[in-house]
């Protein structure tokens, strides 16, 4: 029975992007409606790894995503984040699906600050399986920068699979997504997302949230998306060392689907130098 839902997944472009699964991972990213390309924070490296040069401290975190109209189609990460003196490094882990069709990614990536701007890289070893095909694999790069403009507005943009590497002995390529947008606090405790991701195979999709700390260490957000249509909403809370947030989504095609990801830094870059 998991066959069906599998293949509504892969097989419809307006719901999932057609020949790979998103990768924007991170809590706090799905319940801002994935407008992740002005963030910087524990899940930089899955979306866009300038991101990383902003880490301050050893982290680790894991999320997972859940979809009950979808089963097997479940997905999780890991990562891993390490600031230097020049920089910062990430490392993390991607799956999605189970042994029916999966999708799974070891990535490694680095950024680092030059002025205003931050610009970083992930290198990513992709490999997709499905039951009876086989397994595919490629090597997959991606570019990403965050600038800040002013201390109350940040722009950044990024592109998945620059390299178009082939996934199939045909010539099917790794799609090339690209997504700019900017990041407004009109006030400390508010930011304002906006962002325009844009498949070179698909109409652009708009995307939007609202991420406001209605109380010490606890923010509260919203999100959407349009074409395709989902909401989006979630809280988050962080601490000095300890992080956690959670998101749901609701989409009229794959109904409701949630996302907890939780982060734990060790000593920070201060206390070691």
């Amino acid at each position: 029975m998991r066959l069906i839902p599998i293949l509504i997944l892969v097989l419809v472009p307006k719901i999932t992007k057609a020949q790979s699964v998103s990768t924007l991972m991170g809590g706090r990213s799905a319940a801002l409606g994935n407008a992740s390309s002005t963030l910087s924070d524990n899940w930089s490296l899955f979306n866009n790894a300038a991101g990383l040069s902003k880490t301050q401290s050893k982290n680790v975190n894991f999320a997972y995503a859940v979809n009950p109209a979808l089963p097997g189609a479940n997905r999780m990460a890991a990562a891993i984040n390490l600031p230097l003196r020049m920089g910062a490094l990430g490392g993390g882990v991607f799956k999605f699906g189970d042994e029916l069709y999966s999708e799974q990614i070891i990535s490694a990536g680095y950024a680092n600050q030059f002025g205003l701007a931050s610009l970083g890289a992930t290198v990513s070893y992709v490999q997709y399986r499905a039951e009876g095909l086989g397994t595919r694999s490629a090597l997959a790069i991606h570019f990403g920068g965050i600038a800040t403009l002013t201390p109350k507005v940040s722009v950044g943009a990024y592109i998945a699979n620059v390299n178009q590497p082939n996934i199939s002995a045909t010539g099917e390529k790794l799609p090339v997504r690209m997504a700019s947008g900017a990041l407004f606090h009109p006030e400390e405790k508010l930011g304002l997302l906006l962002e325009i991701e844009k498949d070179l195979h698909y109409a652009p999709t708009i995307k939007g949230g609202v991420e406001y700390e209605i109380y010490k260490k606890v923010k509260a957000r919203t999100g959407f998306n349009l074409n395709p249509n989902s909401i989006h909403g979630g809280v988050g809370y962080q601490s000095a060392r300890l992080n956690i947030d959670y998101a749901l989504q609701y989409n009229t095609a794959i109904k409701t689907a949630y996302q907890l990801s939780m982060g734990y830094a060790f000593s920070n870059r201060k206390e070691k130098e």
